[in-house]
Order: C-alpha cells, then sequence, then structure tokens
C-alpha cells in the first residue's frame, strides 16, 4: 500500500513539473538602462528611463539618446556610406566643455575595474573630446579624490615611461572625467601607446593607490582607401586563368603555322634585288636618278660619230654672242667709240662700200674645224 501510494506521489509531481512552465531571468531593455547627460557648464545628471503607455503602445520616457543604445550605425567617410552592427562607438562630447552623455558605468567584476571607458585597445583621435568614466560604487568612501592619468608606453618592453597627461584633483563620485585629445601627445607620430590609471589621493593629497586601466592608442584619423572591389574568387580563378592562357597560346601557334604557309621566300627574289632592286654595283648618280640622262647623251655621240664615219655633216648650235656692254646700256650705247670702229666694209663706212657675200671669216673657219675634229 505504501509502494502504491509512493508510485501515485511521484507521477502526480511529475505531472505538476511539466505544467509549470520554464521561468528565465528577464533580459534588461538597454534602452530602460541610465544614462548620464552633461550640461555645457560640465555638471552631470543621471537620467533613468521610464517605459509608459501612450494610445495603447508601450513608450519609453526619458530614453537615453540613439548614440547610445542603437545596434546599427551609418558612417560618412569621405562621401562613402557605410553600415555596420555591434555595440555603439565610444561616447564623445559634443563640445570642447564637455556637454554630451553617456551610459552609466557598471563594472564590480569585469576587465580593469572600475573603469568602464574607453576600453581595451580603443583608438583615440586629436582633436575629438572623450569621456573617461568607472564604477562610482568600487569606492567606499563617496567623496574620494582621485587624479585620472595617462601615461606612454615603451611598444618594445611595454615599460611605463613618461606621463603624457593628468586631470585636476576630481571627486570619484562624479564617476567619469572629459578630456580633449591634443596633437601633441602623438609627438611628430603616427601614433602612440597610452596607459590610463586611476591615482586616489589621502587627505594630505599624497597618492596611496594607482588602479591600472585599459591601454588606448591615440593615432591620427585613418586615412581614406578607395573601394578595389571585391577580389576574385580562388575556384573562378582555377578555371579561368588556364582557359584564357590557352586560347592565347593556340592564337599564336595558328599564326605562326599560317605565315608559314603563306609567305615562302625564294632564293630567286633575294638574289633578284641586286639587278632591279638597289644593287651596291650602282653609282650614285644612278640611284639619285641621273643615269638616263648619261645614257641619252652616250647614244647621241655614238651616233654623231657614225655620221662622222660616213663623211656627213653635223648640225651644231653656233655659240651664243657674247653680250656687250652696249646691251645693257640701251640708249647710251650711241656713244663716239662706235664711229671710230675701224668697219671699213660695213654699212655707212667712209668708202660707202658693203662687205661681199662670199666674203668668209677665215679665222672662225679654222676653228670650227678643229672642234669638229676633236669630236
Amino acid at each position: 500500500m505504501y509502494a502504491s501510494t509512493t508510485v501515485a506521489a511521484t507521477a502526480l509531481l511529475l505531472s505538476l513539473a511539466s505544467a509549470i512552465p520554464n521561468v528565465r531571468p528577464r533580459e534588461t531593455d538597454p534602452a530602460l538602462e541610465p544614462w548620464v547627460t552633461v550640461n555645457e557648464d560640465g555638471k552631470p545628471s543621471t537620467v533613468t528611463p521610464v517605459l509608459s503607455t501612450i494610445s495603447g503602445s508601450p513608450t519609453i520616457i526619458s530614453g537615453a539618446p540613439h548614440d547610445l543604445t542603437a545596434t546599427v550605425f551609418t558612417e560618412t567617410n569621405y562621401g562613402k556610406v557605410s553600415t555596420s552592427t555591434g555595440t555603439a562607438p565610444i561616447p564623445t562630447a559634443t563640445d570642447g566643455d564637455g556637454a554630451g552623455s553617456f551610459p552609466v558605468c557598471h563594472n564590480k567584476d569585469g576587465d580593469h575595474v572600475p573603469w568602464c571607458l574607453p576600453t581595451e585597445g580603443t583608438p583615440l583621435y586629436p582633436g575629438t573630446t572623450y569621456y573617461f568614466t568607472w564604477d562610482v560604487s568600487y569606492f567606499t568612501v563617496p567623496n574620494t579624490t582621485i587624479l585620472v592619468q595617462g601615461n606612454y608606453v615603451n611598444e618594445t618592453t611595454g615599460e611605463i615611461t613618461d606621463q603624457a597627461f593628468e586631470s585636476p584633483k576630481w571627486s570619484a563620485s562624479w564617476g567619469f572625467w572629459s578630456y580633449k585629445i591634443d596633437d601633441s601627445l602623438l609627438k611628430y607620430q603616427s601614433s602612440k601607446n597610452i596607459t590610463l590609471q586611476l591615482a586616489t589621493l589621502t587627505t594630505g593629497g599624497k597618492s596611496s593607490d594607482i588602479i591600472k586601466g585599459p591601454q588606448v592608442q591615440v593615432t591620427t584619423y585613418p586615412v581614406y582607401q578607395p573601394d578595389t572591389g571585391k577580389t576574385p574568387n580562388q575556384e573562378a580563378l582555377y578555371i579561368a586563368l588556364p582557359t584564357v592562357l590557352g586560347f592565347i597560346a593556340i592564337c599564336v601557334v595558328g599564326t605562326c603555322i599560317w605565315n608559314r604557309k603563306s609567305r615562302q621566300i625564294g632564293l630567286g627574289n633575294i638574289m633578284s634585288r641586286g639587278r632591279h632592286g638597289y644593287g651596291i654595283g650602282k653609282s650614285s648618280r644612278s640611284r639619285m636618278g641621273f643615269g638616263k640622262k648619261n645614257k641619252a647623251n652616250e647614244r647621241i655621240q655614238l651616233m654623231e660619230r657614225e655620221v662622222e664615219a660616213d663623211g656627213g655633216e653635223i648640225y651644231r648650235d653656233a655659240p651664243g654672242r657674247p653680250r656687250r656692254d652696249s646691251d645693257a646700256l640701251g640708249s647710251l650705247a650711241g656713244t663716239p667709240t662706235e664711229e671710230r670702229r675701224m668697219d671699213f666694209y660695213g654699212p655707212g663706212s667712209r668708202d660707202q662700200r658693203d662687205r661681199p657675200e662670199g666674203d668668209r671669216n677665215i679665222f672662225r673657219d679654222e676653228l670650227r674645224r678643229q672642234d669638229n675634229e676633236r669630236l
């Protein structure tokens, strides 16, 4: 009887356990998380959002700004719009006085307790004001005085060298300190590694405790890199590259074969250049086009010799009359020297006698005969 009662009780418990739904912890809505707003005077105030219902729809009143709770972000860099998802970027102030907003820090058992912002490896750009935040509940004494310090780190050894910056005496209860990154922190280099720390001060103003924080990198803004497109797929390269190279090889081989069949140069064509082309044995006058005229003169001289051999006469042009000064002087030619010329037989001579028609110049005839004999 006891056994049957135990079995029945067990079955009832199992049925009740299966009927109860799975109870899970409620996930916190990031939009309902408290956040801090800083006015133009640099004074902070904590804002706690409230979930309400307006016109039948749930509405968050005094919610955090979109930059603190959004998970999708759009960035415009050199005219190029890019969209990214993930956590929100590090909050920055809207002006040099530190006005802006940031989420309330909660870090009691995480990395770099009690630090929240900036996180490890965050790039800090000159000219921008950033919020350095920590968890206020970490300090047992609310009015603890602290110093926010930044020190240079040796990239090779990792040792701390010089101090980069330091805040004035600050109350730990504020939970933040805003600082504008200056160009001088780079020391004429493209980037510098700086480690953060909180130094608590005693009543006498001496440092009693050092709380190490994250390491950040002060660097210049990234240079715009043009989008070169997606890298080609390796599988596509394995197929396309051999195909293209094979096609080019076929074209080259086919062209060589076609030229070999269509262009045949005979030995006679090469040797004929000496007879018809630009021969080496030709004279310079023949290459310049003067050879034809010389050949014509040679033919005329051979014909003249044949005529002379047969006893014939060869017609030649009489040598031109030499120019006299009277041809150029014109009307001035009628000078007294013209009357004193020794011409006794010409017209108008003193004895009024003409030169006989049959009279010949023996001297000129002799010269003409000698010229003919030379030919």
